[in-house]
């Protein structure tokens, strides 16, 4: 009787565990093809690992991740910049995450033989700048930029002078400076922004939200945040420094 109740307990558990496991809250992430994918991929499996949820994430451009959201294709897209202006926040075709993953600084590469005033782009760019960005990106800053479907292509026209400038976020605009040893691009600090996660439209406050900020909160409680992106958020501060 007493093996047969043994048993039994431990049937139960491993059903519930099972049970857990498939009733598990499911979501789809849509992770921006960048350098640094992989680290945000493990950051979000440490998330949902400590949510109790489960994650169906794939990488794709830059370009197209933001648009799964939009469409409701796609449950979550990371990462994704916070714009300064509260009043955007009514027409854009998605939602920020309550949950902010850290800050980042954002830099306008220029060529070295062109000046581009930044007050006079957070003013409206009443100059007529050329300003690439990638498209996720062009809702979140002061004036009208162009888009850009490739960083790459973007910091070579910077470098040849076929453009006045691009804006992106200095830890994957750096590395791309440096590996193609564009040495006619000038760098300056454009601003500092959050980083958070994009969810569909009216998601802010939901399932998926909670998730985040629940996984999000325990990680920097038990130190596995600080671990997994210590480094890169401090290589997120912007540094003064010229090809």
């Amino acid at each position: 009787m007493v093996r047969k109740a043994l048993l039994a307990g431990v049937l139960i558990g491993v059903f519930l565990m099972a049970g857990n496991s498939l009733w598990a809250q499911s979501y789809k992430v849509a992770l921006m093809d960048l350098p640094s994918a992989p680290l945000y991929r493990e950051l979000l499996q440490g998330i949902a690992q400590e949510a109790g949820a489960k994650l169906d994430m794939q990488v794709v451009p830059v370009a197209r991740a933001l648009g799964l959201v939009e469409t409701k294709t796609a449950d979550i897209e990371c990462p994704q910049l916070v714009s300064h202006n509260p009043d955007r926040l009514r027409t854009l075709p998605f939602d920020y995450s309550t949950a902010v993953i850290y800050n980042s600084a954002f830099v306008l590469y220029t060529n070295k033989a062109k000046s581009v005033d930044v007050a006079n782009l957070k003013a409206g760019n009443s100059k007529g700048y050329v300003i690439e960005t990638d498209l996720s990106n062009l809702t979140s800053f002061e004036f009208k930029g162009s888009p850009t479907t490739s960083l790459e292509a973007s910091l070579k026209k910077v470098d040849a002078g076929a453009i006045d400038g691009f804006i992106f976020s200095q830890t994957a605009g750096d590395p791309i400076v440096k590996r193609l040893g564009l040495t006619h691009v000038r760098r300056q600090l454009y601003d500092n922004f959050q980083l958070a996660f994009a969810l569909q439209k009216g998601a802010r406050g939901g399932p998926a939200d909670r998730m985040l900020t629940t996984g999000l909160t325990k990680l920097r409680a038990d130190g596995r945040f600080d671990k997994l992106m210590g480094d890169y958020v401090k290589s997120a501060k912007y540094a003064d420094w010229q090809p």
